[in-house]
C-alpha cells in the first residue's frame, strides 16, 4: 500500500535515447528497455516528411528511480543489433531542472531572513533547499530560490502566495514563479547582450527606425520561446520579417497625401520635408511608403492607422538638422530615455507582470505618437517592477491616454496613469 502511494506521487520522467537502429519498432524497443527498468512508453522520433525513424527515441519512465536504472544499465554499455555505437541514454533537455521543483521568489524585503521565508513556505511542503541571492557585500538582492520535495507542494505555494502575500514591512506582494531553466537563462543573457549592443552610438543618421524618436535601447521582446536571430539595421537589433509579408504591410499605412487631404488643419502648418535616400541595397526590396524609411522595423501590431506626424514639431528625418526635434520639446533624460515636451510624459503603475516595453507601447499607441515606452525591471532577476513611463509628442495625447486608461482593467489589474512628476519642481508638468 505504501509502495502504491509512493508511486502515485512520483512524476513521470522523459529520457532521450540515441544510436537506435532505424529498423527497430516501438514495441521492440519497449520490450528491450523493460529488461532493465519500468518503462511506460517509447516514442520513436521520426522525420516529418518521410515518417522514417531518425535513429533516436524518447522513453517515459514512471519515476526518477526507474529512469536512473535505464540510464545506468544502457548508457554507453549496450549496443543494439545493426548499430555501430552503444546507446546514448540521458535525461531529455530540461528534465533534471523540472524535477527539482525550484521556485523563484521576488520582491522580498532586503532585511528578510531565511528563517522567515522558510516559516512562510514550509506551510505548503517540505523544503529541500533555500537560498537568498546576495551581492558582493553579502546584502540581499531581494530575491531567493527555493526547492520543494514534490511538484504538488511547489504548485500549492505558488498559487497561494504569488501576488497575494506581503511580507512584514513590505508594501508589495511577493512574486513566486517557476525558476528559469538553463535554456531560458541563456536566452535572457542573449537578449541582455543585444540590448547593451543597441546602446552603442549609431553613426549613420540615415538609418532611423520608422518611429524615429524611439530610443536605441527599445528592443522588441522575442516571440515566446521561438527565438530567432534578429535581422540587422546597422546596429539596431530589430527582427527582419519574411519578405513575402512586405506587400501586405503596404496597406496598413494610409497614403500620407490622402490622409492629410482630409485634415485641413494640418495644411497651413505643413512644411516640405526632404528625406535622404538610403543605399539601394538597404531598402530595394521594400515598396515605397511616403514618410516611412524602414517598413516592418516593427511588427504591424505596433502601428496604429494614424497618419505619421508631418508637422514641423515632429522628429527630424534622416540626415536633417535637429531644429525640428528641438522645437518639439523632446529630450533625453539621464537614463537615455526619450521624453516628450512638458505635460506629455506619463507614469504608469500596476502594469501587468508579463508586459515588456513593446506591450506597453502597443497599449498606449492608440492615443497618440509614442516617443518611448519603458517598463522597469529588477536588474538582478529581470522581473518586472510593474511600473513604467510612456512619452508622447503632445500633451493632448497624454491627456487622452489618462482619460481612457486610468483605472482601466489590464491583465487583471487596474492601471494607475498620471502625468510624470518633474523631479526638479516636485510637481506634475
Amino acid at each position: 500500500m505504501a509502495e502504491e502511494s509512493k508511486s502515485s506521487s512520483e512524476e513521470s520522467v522523459k529520457l532521450f535515447v540515441g544510436q537506435v537502429p532505424k529498423h527497430m519498432t516501438e514495441p521492440e524497443l519497449l520490450a528491450m528497455f523493460k529488461e532493465f527498468a519500468l518503462v511506460d512508453e517509447v516514442n520513436i522520433i521520426k522525420d516529418k516528411a518521410t515518417r522514417a525513424s531518425r535513429g533516436c527515441c524518447f522513453l517515459i519512465c514512471p519515476s526518477r528511480e526507474e529512469a536512473d536504472k535505464a540510464v545506468n544499465a544502457c548508457h554507453n554499455k549496450k549496443t543494439l543489433p545493426g548499430a555501430s555505437s552503444p546507446l546514448q541514454v540521458k535525461y531529455a533537455d530540461g528534465e533534471l531542472e523540472r524535477l527539482e521543483h525550484k521556485l523563484f521568489i521576488g520582491m522580498l524585503p532586503k532585511n528578510v531572513s531565511e528563517v522567515e521565508i522558510s516559516a512562510l513556505f514550509s506551510k505548503y511542503g517540505t523544503i529541500k533547499d533555500l537560498q537568498i541571492l546576495r551581492g558582493s557585500q553579502q546584502t540581499s538582492k531581494g530575491c531567493a530560490f527555493l526547492k520543494y520535495e514534490t511538484k504538488e507542494q511547489a504548485l500549492a505555494a505558488l498559487e497561494a502566495i504569488n501576488g497575494k502575500h506581503k511580507m512584514e514591512d513590505s508594501s508589495v506582494p511577493l512574486v513566486v514563479k517557476w525558476a528559469d531553466t538553463e535554456k531560458e537563462r541563456q536566452a535572457r543573457r542573449a537578449q541582455k547582450a543585444q540590448s547593451q549592443a543597441s546602446n552603442v552610438p549609431h553613426t549613420d543618421s540615415q538609418h532611423l527606425s520608422m518611429f524615429g524618436a524611439l530610443p536605441m535601447s527599445y528592443v522588441p521582446p522575442y516571440n515566446g520561446y521561438a527565438y530567432q536571430a534578429p535581422g540587422g539595421y546597422g546596429l539596431m537589433p530589430y527582427r527582419m520579417p519574411p519578405m513575402q509579408s512586405q506587400h501586405g504591410y503596404h496597406n496598413v499605412m494610409p497614403h500620407m497625401n490622402q490622409v492629410n487631404a482630409l485634415r485641413p488643419d494640418l495644411g497651413p502648418n505643413m512644411n516640405p520635408r526632404n528625406y535622404h535616400v538610403p543605399p539601394a541595397s538597404y531598402v530595394s526590396s521594400y515598396p515605397a511608403v511616403p514618410g516611412l524609411q524602414h517598413p516592418m522595423a516593427y511588427p504591424t501590431g505596433m502601428i496604429s492607422p494614424r497618419p505619421m506626424n508631418t508637422s514641423p514639431g515632429s522628429v527630424s528625418p534622416a540626415g536633417g538638422n535637429n531644429s525640428s526635434a528641438a522645437s518639439s520639446g523632446a529630450s533625453k533624460n539621464s537614463g537615455g530615455q526619450v521624453e516628450g515636451p512638458p505635460g506629455a510624459n506619463l507614469f504608469i503603475y500596476h502594469i501587468p507582470q508579463e508586459f515588456g516595453d513593446q506591450e506597453l507601447a502597443t497599449a498606449f499607441q492608440p492615443f497618440g505618437r509614442v516617443l518611448s515606452a519603458k517598463v522597469f525591471v529588477d536588474k538582478a532577476t529581470g522581473v518586472s517592477k510593474c511600473f513604467g513611463f510612456v512619452s508622447y509628442d503632445t500633451p493632448e495625447a497624454a491627456q487622452s491616454a489618462i482619460s481612457m486608461m486610468n483605472g482601466c482593467q489590464l491583465g487583471g489589474k487596474k492601471l494607475k496613469v498620471q502625468l510624470k512628476r518633474d523631479n526638479k519642481q516636485g510637481k506634475p508638468y
